[in-house]
């Protein structure tokens, strides 16, 4: 099996690229967010539990469906093109470094994080004392994230792929902050780089007369982006005898030694593309003393 390795630019010159960005750009991973801080909110609605738990559909592939009245702000098919201008330095350099089929944690089963394909999945939502938990439908990626009430962010979350996140309810709409990210997922399915400074607030409430969830999106990260961006997400409530069917990705041995012979494809690729670059740097270098010699 061959994977797919199609190299931005040489290796040397990318390295090169993200350290300058790093040491040029002013910013640290400890950079404050632009994003509104999380606050007390209101009592939660009266019987929110029931109304909330259950199974909901995933948006169109697109993007583009919404219930009537309501629009999708930034669909999935605008996302690259909504967040790569907005790159810095630093994240457009480690976006230039970026090879999909050895970078994306997807591809080895690993969690996806809050953006890219995650943000369009179904899920079920499962209520109870202190939390919510939300089951995304990529359940092979360990798609589990549970939203904590009654507290506020640790105070030192352990970085991981689906961050910290606590809820406040501010009448209806239920607000989401999150922090304490992992920087090994994508913002797009193009590859937008992001770093642990990412924070994403989130507002879900329902619309449509119960029908739909909203779930609105600001993402942010200093380091990473220029500005903030913005996105809206439709989910249509399932029947309650609805059932998300499962969706293995390494189920079989079979399956197994597939996906770990792709990635090790593109992992030597990109090895060999280095090792490439790296000799003809050297024999650039060692041809420079030689001409001056010659004249």
């Amino acid at each position: 099996m061959s994977a797919r390795f199609v190299p931005r630019r040489p290796a040397w010159l990318v390295h090169i690229a993200l350290a300058a960005a790093l040491l040029g750009s002013g910013l640290t991973v400890a950079a404050q967010s632009r994003a509104e801080p999380p606050s007390e909110g209101t009592p939660p609605p009266k019987d929110w539990e029931r109304q909330w738990n259950g199974v909901y559909g995933p948006q169109d592939a697109a993007g583009r469906n919404a219930p009537p009245g309501f629009t999708v702000l930034n669909p999935r098919a605008n996302m690259d093109d909504l967040v790569i201008p907005l790159l810095t330095p630093w994240a457009r350099a480690r976006y230039e470094a970026t090879e999909l089929d050895v970078d994306d944690p997807g591809e080895v089963c690993r969690p996806t994080g809050l953006q890219a394909a995650h943000a369009q999945r179904g899920f079920t939502l499962v209520a109870s004392p202190g939390r919510l938990t939300l089951i995304g439908d990529g359940v092979d990626t360990a798609a589990i994230r549970r939203i904590y009430f009654n507290r506020g962010h640790l105070k030192n979350p352990p970085l991981n792929y689906w961050g910290d996140s606590v809820g406040h309810w501010e009448g209806d709409t239920l607000v989401i902050d999150t922090i304490g990210f992992t920087d090994k997922t994508l913002l797009t399915l193009g590859g937008a780089r992001h770093s642990t400074a990412l924070h994403i607030v989130e507002r879900w409430r329902f619309v449509a007369n119960g029908e739909y969830l909203e779930k609105d999106w600001i993402v942010d990260d200093p380091q990473a982006l220029k500005a903030p961006y913005h996105l809206t997400r439709y989910h249509k409530k399932l029947p309650a005898d609805a059932r998300m069917g499962e969706n293995p990705c390494l189920d079989t041995p079979a399956n197994r030694r597939a996906w770990v012979e792709l990635r090790n494809d593109g992992i030597r690729a990109r090895s060999e593309a280095r090792a490439a670059a790296a000799k003809a740097l050297t024999e650039s270098k060692a041809k420079a003393p030689a001409d001056r010699t010659t004249r």
